[in-house]
Parts: C-alpha cells; structure tokens; sequence
C-alpha cells in the first residue's frame, strides 16, 4: 500500500555516452541503481537528464492470511521473496510510526517512480510493483557521505528501495479467479449456504446474517458533486457487554470481546482485507486514526486503510471514562468516514480529504454511538456465548467459493428497468397513504433510499443483474421484519 507519496524527488542521469578506444561511442543506460559514477569522464546528452519520485510503501493494513497464501500459490512463496526486504519495526522508530496498524509486523521499501508514474497514484492505494532492488538507504548515505547533503530521508536508515519498472492497481482486486457455479451448485444455493455460515458465529440468527452478507458486498459505486453512493453500514446490536481487565487495556486494541471473535474469524475468512478495531476510551485518547505529517514524513493513522478493508469496530469493549482531546478528534474522524468515506490528512497550514471505500460494520451492546444506514437488533437461537463452537467448519474449496462469490457480486453490473422504477415510485406512495390512513409512521424519503441500496446488494448476491418487482418486494419484506424487531423491543421496556 502506497503510504506516503511526499519524499520529493531525485534528479538522474538515465544514460551516458562513453567513448570506445576506436573512436567510436556508446550509450550505456543508467536507470534503476543507485551505484555511483564518475560522470565528468562521460558525456551527458540534456534529453536523459530525468527526475524520479520517491513514495513510500507498505505491506497492505488487515491482509488477511489466506489472502498471503492464495498470493503465494500464484507467484511463488511471497515469504521468500521479500524476506530480504523486511525490517524490524523497533530498531526504527520513525517507520513503526509510518504503520496504520499498531505493533503488527510488517514489510516496508521506498518506491523510486520513473516516466511520470507518479501521475496515477495516491496515498493508500494498493500497487502491485515489478522492479530492481536498490541499495538501502543507509548503504547509500554512506556511500555519498563526503558530499554531505541534506536529505528527507535520513530517518530512513535501513528501509530497503526498489526501483520501479512497472506497476499495476490492485485496488478492489482478489488473489482468486472469478466465480464459476458448478451446474450442480447453484447460486441461490450458494447464498443460502453462506448465511447459514455467517448466521452460525450470531446465534444461528439468520435476519442479521443476511444484512451482513449484503453489507459484505456493498462499495462505492458512484461519486457525484462529493456524494457517496453505494456502500452500506450495518450496527448489529444485542452482544453482551465485555469489560477490559487492565492488563487487556496496557496494549492499543488488543481488548477483544470473546464473543465476538467467532464473527472476526469469519470476516477474515472472507474478505480480502479486514481489521478489528475494538473502541475502547484508552485506544481513542492514546492512538492516532487519520494521518498526520511531522518533520516531512506522514505518520500513518489507523484509518489509513486500503479501498475494500473490511472494519469491524467493536463497541461492546467501551467502558466508563473521558475522552480527550485525541479521543475526541478519533471519534468525529470515524463518523465522517462513516458519512462521507473520507479521510482527512493533517499537513502543516492544511488539511486535504481523500476518498475512501471502507465497509464499517459496528457491533454493540445496545443502540450504536456511531452513524450507521440501518441497525439490526440480534435474536439468537443459541447462545452468542457458544458461538465459537458453532462456528460451522468449512473446507478450502468451500471458502473459496463463498470468496469468489463475495467478490463478483461485489463488482457485478446492475440495472433498474423503468417498470420496476415506476413499480417502487408507486409501492412507496400506496405505503404513505395506508400509513396516513392508519395513524402510523410514514416512511421516510431515508428508508426508501435504504431499500433501493439494499435491492441492489440483493440482486446481485441472487446472481441477478437486474432488478426485479419480486426482488424489491423480498427486501421490503426483509426491511420490515428488522424493523419489527426494533419496535417489539421498544415496546417491551415501555410496558416494564
């Protein structure tokens, strides 16, 4: 993941002329090294003067590890060809810094861009890049030593470089080929089988283990005037409350409600990219989640995420306490990507918002302190508690399957005929009007945008890529049946 494009850049010679003993010369190329030359013996032509980009990169925040495995298979063992390239995070405090995640170990190299490359990449963007290995920096500080030269780069001692040949986006990618259904196994099957999955680590509770199967499938689709279209935020509510024990609160988001571990394990073993991110006071006083420039190096915040990352954020673990000033800025920057999908980075005199695609999925004890596009108020048929062991227990080939699945569905095409638009303009009018006749609530224009986003997410998980009369019908009956749960709920603690 390209984690910060602000190194500046190098000037170089990309080739040089050198004289043969017979008279004759010879262009010699110059490009990706770092080895010194003498140049006044050579000529210099002004067209190969050339300046590259210096970005720096990191191992992608929350991959998952059959992600690095499905990886391996495909391009050989990803261990061994970056072994060489791995650094210790403690002997550099400066690069633990350039993380967004933590105290997890990680892989990090400075990025040498040629040609303009530098034109169609961004911070937090997922690269794949083919190039040669240069010399580490502090190799390359010792080598110019006698020029003494001021660079941004000092507190880089020891990250490896790589010069970059060529590179592609791997943003919203897989490791896996797309889907196929078998003739004997059919999509619908398929769905059916991976809410059971999902329903297994909630309870069997099969309601919430829809929502989130439409929300693993929802992104970003469409950006106008700023405006987000397309991704979905669920709150699934009803978890016990789980209290820290002090030891838990002396490690940053290491205070993990056992209960919802079953549920961590099977978004990592779905998605591509996914992170827990338990709320706790200590974690949002203590931690940074939106990066931050110092000394010319951004620090990485932990929401500095790649498009896709699957985010948990547990609030079951939030306990008595005040939230200071860091705290407060955390919280209200977790809101604003929730809201806006974008992430503010402070740089000195300024603040520039990027844009996002992260998939929030907030867990809580009770109603949720965080915005969200619906909640879901849990009703286990078992114990949550023995969710752990009721987690089904699937082969290889299954997860696979249910991985490609997810992911083309994901990124399927989808459309709206105009008789199923009339038929939904026409459904939300008839609704209002049996509402103003019975005295009750009437839906608002909010809950009709809920139910058009969530008929997309329900068309594609069928394999539809079109929406149909009876498929927005099904998620107006599913809407109904999470909302009825909100309202026997209230009506309950009203008769006590």
């Amino acid at each position: 993941m390209i984690q910060d494009t602000g190194l500046g850049q190098e000037m170089l010679v990309s080739a040089y002329e050198t004289r043969n003993e017979d008279g004759t010369t010879k262009l010699c190329c110059y490009r990706y090294t770092d080895d010194p030359i003498e140049l006044h013996e050579h000529r210099v032509p002004e067209d190969y003067l050339l300046e590259r980009t210096l970005v720096y990169c990191v191992s992608p925040p929350g991959e998952n590890q059959w992600t690095k495995e499905a990886y391996d298979v495909y391009n050989g063992s990803l261990e061994d060809q970056l072994n060489y390239l791995s650094i210790e995070d403690d002997k550099n405090p400066n690069i633990a810094k350039k993380y967004p995640l933590p105290g997890k170990k990680h892989t990090s190299a400075i990025v040498k861009f040629y040609n303009g490359m530098d034109e169609s990449i961004r911070v937090g963007q997922l690269v794949e890049v083919i190039g040669i290995r240069g010399q580490d920096l502090q190799q390359e500080e010792e080598a110019n030593n006698e020029y003494e030269l001021e660079s941004p780069l000092h507190s880089f001692s020891n990250t490896p470089v790589l010069h970059a040949i060529a590179f592609k986006n791997l943003n919203h990618s897989t490791p896996l080929k797309a889907y196929e259904a078998a003739s004997n196994y059919s999509v619908e099957q398929l769905r059916y089988d991976l809410v059971e999955y999902i329903a297994s680590v909630l309870g069997g509770d099969k309601l919430a283990a829809e929502f989130v199967l439409l929300q693993l499938l929802s992104r970003v689709t469409t950006k106008i005037n700023g405006l987000k279209i397309g991704h979905l935020t669920i709150n699934l509510n009803g978890f016990p409350f789980y209290k820290s024990t002090k030891e838990n609160e002396s490690v940053l988001f290491s205070s993990t409600n056992p209960v919802s571990q079953p549920l961590i394990d099977v978004l990592e073993n779905l998605t591509v990219h996914s992170v827990n991110l338990p709320l706790t006071i200590q974690g949002l006083n203590q931690s940074k989640f939106t990066p931050k420039c110092v000394s010319e190096s951004l620090e990485a915040g932990v929401l500095q995420l790649v498009d896709g990352t699957m985010l948990l954020v547990d609030e079951t673990v939030l306990d008595e306490g005040q939230l200071q000033d860091a705290g407060v800025r955390n919280f209200q920057a977790l809101q604003t990507l929730i809201q806006t999908q974008t992430l503010g980075y402070e740089f000195p005199y300024s603040q520039y918002d990027f844009d996002t695609d992260i998939s929030v999925l907030s867990i809580s004890s009770n109603k949720s302190i965080l915005p969200n596009h619906c909640s879901v108020l849990l009703k286990p048929t078992n114990p949550l508690e023995d969710s752990k062991q009721d987690m089904l227990k699937l082969s290889k080939e299954q997860l696979e399957q249910f991985r490609r699945f997810i992911h083309t569905a994901k990124h399927a095409s989808y459309d709206i005929p105009e008789q199923v638009s009339e038929y939904i303009q026409e459904s939300f009018v008839n609704e209002r009007k049996k509402a103003t006749d019975t005295k009750s609530e009437l839906p608002t224009q909010e809950e009709l945008m809920l139910r058009m986003s969530l008929a997309r997410l329900a068309a594609v998980s069928f394999g539809e890529n079109t929406l149909s009369k009876e498929r927005y019908d099904y998620v107006v009956e599913l809407d109904n049946q999470r909302k009825l749960r909100q309202t026997s709920t209230t009506i309950k603690h009203m008769s006590k």
